[in-house]
């Protein structure tokens, strides 16, 4: 498990929410994420990028006061989705 940091960060704009889009190059299974957001947090997900074996595809995201851990089978590039007030 290692601290992740985002390769790229977007922000768009949803009315009353704010959706991040945090991309990462080299995501290892239990990586975390430290978003800054904590309690704000409103929703997240997250999707695997890389070309995966079949049977180890998909990443598991969990959040805990705004910092994420990211789970998968493989190593690979991953997008983390975060619905959030600011």
């Amino acid at each position: 498990m290692a601290a992740q940091t985002a390769a790229t960060t977007t922000r768009e704009s949803l009315g009353s929410l704010i959706l991040m889009i945090y991309t990462f190059t080299s995501v290892v299974d239990a990586d975390t994420f430290a978003s800054g957001l904590g309690s704000n947090v409103k929703g997240f997900w997250a999707n695997s990028e890389s070309a995966e074996t079949a049977g180890d595809e998909g990443v598991n995201v969990t959040n805990s006061a705004g910092t994420f851990t990211l789970n998968l089978k493989t190593t690979g590039a991953v997008t983390l989705y975060v619905l959030a007030t600011i």
